[in-house]
């Protein structure tokens, strides 16, 4: 939980940049430190993480790098934190995350879903998940692989994949498997979410000032 002074000192750090020169910006110009205005409030980046798209595999980098950006959000009005994803193919791709999910209320066959049951899918290129009541189908053209690593960081990265299955609500589901150790059981977290319109986030300032 953020402390009074921790929320103050991100409200201080705000120095929105020109009215003109904000026309330029766009959520791609975000860095920690960075403002912008969404969903009502006012958001400074806490943290910015990466994902590098690889083969699905092996994790070895493609012949062309590929990007997906995570920016972690806190609410200058709440408090609250929210996820924000990026990516540009075409077209800039924004969404933002929903909710968590424990792997016990994801139903596969009218049980909890295993790891051995996301290989199968994935092999199948195939199937249907419940969640509280919502049926979310496989989308293999969605499912990627990827490096994990902090903007600023280690350039290692932390080998992960990503299931990826959609709702007829316009809703997505993604199951993602860590494989730091080379683990026949590795970790694994999922969660809710939705598309967001890009030109709904309005950047205030792009970093922290100096």
């Amino acid at each position: 939980m953020m402390t009074v002074q921790q929320r103050l000192a991100a409200i201080r750090g705000l120095n929105p940049a020109p009215l003109a020169e904000r026309a330029s910006f766009d959520i791609r110009n975000l860095k920690k430190g960075g403002y912008v205005d969404w969903d009502g409030q006012t958001w400074r980046v806490q943290n910015v993480y990466l994902y590098l798209d690889v083969k699905w595999k092996d994790f070895s980098k493609r012949k062309k790098d590929y990007w997906v950006t995570e920016l972690e959000l806190l609410s200058l009005n709440t408090a609250k934190v929210r996820f924000v994803e990026w990516e540009y193919d075409d077209e800039l791709e924004v969404s933002q995350t929903d909710s968590t999910v424990p792997l016990r209320d994801i139903q596969y066959n009218g049980r909890a879903i295993k790891h051995r049951d996301l290989e199968d899918i994935a092999e199948e290129e195939e199937g249907d998940v419940v969640v509280a009541g919502t049926t979310y189908a496989y989308v293999e053209d969605d499912t990627w692989a990827g490096l994990f690593m902090k903007a600023g960081g280690s350039k290692e990265g932390t080998p992960m994949r990503a299931y990826e299955f959609a709702s007829r609500k316009g809703t997505y589901l993604t199951i993602e498997t860590w494989h730091e150790d080379d683990d026949d059981r590795p970790e694994r977290e999922a969660f809710i979410s939705h598309d967001v319109k890009a030109n709904l986030f309005e950047v205030l300032q792009t970093a922290a000032v100096k």
